[in-house]
């Protein structure tokens, strides 16, 4: 059953036991990796000012939570966030919150060089962060189960945090637990939907208890949902599109228009000579003689 954000909030002050009230701080940290960050700007309000209280700043300020660091709105460099991880990793920073938005990306070949931070693989600084923090939530069908970077021919050997479009496993595998006892909480989306995400993190912070679908979904908020009643979100109506399903765990496999075509090669037009490279550099000629240049 959906519940109205009103009635939200009412149990959240009637029932919840805030991190306020507690010995322990609020603390949140926000990773961004393999995605077009389109979270970010949803969450940071980059469409309007939109309705009080559904960007991030209107949130850590309502809810007394410290953020640690966000790689689009905080002031501390790169290389000062990366102390921060490392006193969170060494237990000297507490984590309440750990987001990631985007895919992880593991390649090439495995090694993870493909997306770095302070000189190491993003994903492994990801995966020693999740073990520190009391939540983990998963930012975006990219971070939930691979997204758009994880369709086939997946170049970037992108995943999910805990699944890999449909299938159980991702960076963390389908038995992790967080510090509190709960899988990555998959607030799904192409982007998700601001006030969605900030009432995941309300409710977590509340301790109240959240359920999930068999893909981690919150049920109680509905992912994607922009009111917890309404079953859309009105992303693609805002630019002239039917919904693109992009909730799913298989998006964008879900959807025929962002389907890989590849036609047998007796099909293919021939607009080039067949010696000739996709593309030419100045110096190239049709017959293949200089430096092609394959993107």
């Amino acid at each position: 059953m959906y519940l109205y954000w009103d009635q939200l909030k009412q149990e959240l002050s009637e029932q919840g036991q805030n991190f306020r009230g507690r010995d322990r701080e609020a603390t949140l940290l926000w990773m961004a990796c393999g995605s077009c960050n389109g979270e970010s700007m949803a969450i940071l309000g980059a469409e309007g000012p939109g309705k009080a209280g559904y960007n991030l700043l209107d949130f850590l300020e309502d809810e007394g939570v410290r953020l640690l660091w966000h790689p689009s709105l905080s002031e501390t460099s790169p290389r000062e966030a990366a102390t921060i991880i490392a006193r969170i990793l060494a237990a000297e920073e507490e984590l309440a919150m750990l987001c990631v938005e985007g895919s992880i990306i593991n390649g090439p070949h495995g090694s993870g060089m493909y997306d770095t931070f302070d000189g190491q693989p993003k994903r492994d600084i990801i995966r020693a962060l999740c073990d520190r923090a009391q939540y983990v939530i998963a930012m975006g069908t990219c971070s939930a189960f691979g997204g758009i970077p994880a369709a086939p021919p997946n170049p970037s050997e992108s995943c999910g945090l805990q699944f890999t479009n449909e299938q159980p496993g991702g960076l963390l595998g389908p038995e992790w637990r967080s510090r509190a006892g709960l899988p990555v909480i998959n607030v799904a989306g192409c982007p998700a939907d601001a006030q969605t995400m900030i009432k995941t993190m309300s409710l977590v912070l509340a301790g109240l208890p959240l359920e999930l679908d068999k893909f981690n979904r919150p049920l109680t908020v509905g992912p994607c949902l922009s009111d917890g009643i309404t079953k859309r979100c009105g992303t693609a109506q805002k630019v002239g599109y039917a919904c693109v399903g992009c909730i799913g765990a298989k998006f964008p496999l879900s959807k025929p228009m962002f389907r890989q075509v590849e036609l047998p090669q007796r099909e293919l037009p021939v607009l080039l000579p067949p010696r000739a490279p996709i593309f030419m550099i100045p110096g190239s000629d049709a017959a293949g003689n200089g430096a092609p240049c394959h993107g």
